[in-house]
Formats: C-alpha cells, sequence, structure tokens
C-alpha cells in the first residue's frame, strides 16, 4: 500500500505551485512537511531584495522551501554567514554539499570571488546545477579539501559501508597554484576533518587570517583547531542554533555543529558581545 501511496504521489502535477501557495496560509510541522517534498527548482529569499533559486529533492532543501533560509536549519550559522559575506571578498565554502553557503555568498556580494570544494559526485553534480541555475561565477572543485595533494578515499555518504576515490588537495597547494593573495572568509564542513584543512593551510594562516565557520563535532577537533589558530588572536564563538551564540575562552565541542572564529574587529561589525 505504502509504494502504491508513493507511486501515486509522484505523478500528483504541480506540487510546487501547490505548496507555494498552501504555506501562505499554513506552516506544517517538521513531521508533516517532510512528506511533502517535489523534484522541482524553488527561489530562496535572503531579504526583499536578495533571493536565488535551489533544486529540491532532499531533505535539506525541502526543509529550507517549508521553513526558510533562516527558520530552522543552521539558522544562527546563516545569520552570521550572511553578514560576513558583506564585507568579504574571497570567501571559500569547503565541503559545500549542494552550495547553500556559496549560493549565499554570491547573492549578497556579487562582486565576490566563491570558491566551492565539494568531492562527493552526487553532491557536486546538484552542486553545479544550482550554480548554472543562478549563472553565477562560483568556481567549483570536486575536490576534497586536506593535508596532501593527491588521491585518498573516503566514505560515500550515500551508500553505507562503501569508500570512493577523489582527488585532494592542500589550501596553501591551491594558493600557490592559483598565485591568490587574500582569503577573507571560509566555512568548513567535513565531518571532523577539519584538523587536516587546517594542516594544509598552515603555511597561509598566518597572512591571510581569515574568519573561519568551521564544524566542531568532538573535543579532539575542537583541541587541534584550537592549538592551530591560538597565537593568531581569534575570538571564539560557541554557535548554538537554537540558543544564540556565546563566546568562550577556548575552542570546546560546539553546543550544536559549529563555531564562529574571528578577529575583534570583525566581532563588532557583527554586533557580537565580547568579554572583557
Amino acid at each position: 500500500m505504502n509504494q502504491i501511496l508513493k507511486s501515486f504521489y509522484r505523478i500528483i502535477p504541480f506540487k510546487r505551485e501547490i505548496y507555494s501557495v498552501l504555506k501562505i496560509f499554513w506552516r506544517p510541522k517538521e513531521s508533516v512537511y517532510k512528506h511533502l517534498y517535489f523534484k522541482q527548482a524553488f527561489q530562496v529569499k535572503i531579504n526583499h531584495t536578495k533571493k536565488f533559486k535551489i533544486h529540491n529533492g532532499y531533505q535539506l532543501e525541502n526543509e529550507i522551501f517549508w521553513e526558510g533560509l533562516t527558520g530552522k536549519w543552521e539558522k544562527e550559522s546563516i545569520k552570521l554567514w550572511m553578514r560576513l559575506c558583506e564585507f568579504s571578498n574571497h570567501i571559500y565554502d569547503i565541503g559545500a554539499n549542494t552550495g547553500i553557503y556559496a549560493l549565499i555568498a554570491k547573492t549578497i556580494n556579487p562582486n565576490a570571488k566563491v570558491y566551492a570544494f565539494e568531492p562527493q559526485p552526487l553532491f557536486f553534480k546538484l552542486l553545479q546545477k544550482n550554480i548554472e541555475l543562478n549563472n553565477y561565477d562560483i568556481k567549483a572543485y570536486r575536490n576534497a579539501v586536506s593535508n596532501l595533494d593527491g588521491n585518498i578515499v573516503i566514505e560515500d555518504y550515500l551508500i553505507e559501508n562503501h569508500t570512493i576515490n577523489v582527488e585532494a588537495l592542500q589550501l596553501d597547494s591551491f594558493v600557490q597554484k592559483n598565485n591568490l593573495k587574500s582569503i577573507d572568509l571560509l566555512k568548513i564542513d567535513v565531518e571532523a576533518h577539519e584538523p587536516q584543512v587546517l594542516e594544509g593551510f598552515m603555511k597561509n594562516l598566518a597572512q591571510f587570517k581569515p574568519t573561519f565557520l568551521i564544524e566542531v563535532l568532538n573535543e579532539a577537533v575542537a583541541d587541534y583547531i584550537y592549538h592551530a589558530v591560538n597565537k593568531y588572536e581569534y575570538l571564539y564563538f560557541n554557535i548554538d542554533e537554537n540558543k544564540g551564540i556565546r563566546q568562550t575562552k577556548k575552542i570546546e565541542k560546539s553546543d550544536y555543529l559549529n563555531y564562529l572564529l574571528c578577529s575583534k574587529e570583525t566581532a563588532k561589525k557583527l554586533g557580537l558581545t565580547i568579554d572583557p
């Protein structure tokens, strides 16, 4: 019976149009809207004047359709990212997935140079589609960013107990190869491989001192990041997507997923409360 219902649901036409009207009058709970999905592109509003399009079909995009960009998924991180993109000219999205953060960056700051890295084949294909959908000049690379240059084996997110071979690169090598003079803003979400990303960036970290929005899933990751950046006078902000942002003296496992690492000047621009 379930398969019959699913087959029937798939052939219902105009789901995007129907749901777009429906959500004006009614916002269903997640337990309901997770079943109300469609596979079409839709528009994502940042504000009254800025918007972009993404292809739907997966949980994250469906959640953004129903909840809005800052309604649920990483909402505090997204708000910070939007503000940071306003005054960042060289922006990197490492572990870009389907490109939400990269698309936000280019929409907020069309003149910024935006780079997106995603090694998973399906996600990279969707990332490219989303870039093309918006006619953006985001530079996308199907590479894992790590502490070495060359072929590595990583987990396949879509198939349990399956691995894939991908080309890895170091940020330091990428900077040298492309003769880059600045990195202003880095988002790193690579499922506890953040230490390897930083290890491959140590030559240029001191020079660029970018702002980081970085995932910190456990204490081992937290400890490595802290000791890698501590001498560069960063401030550390633990981001809880439900309760808000709090400054910490050192980097700890995130209350939710992410941390903001930034200079005192950047924290002031963001209006964050800074400990004396």
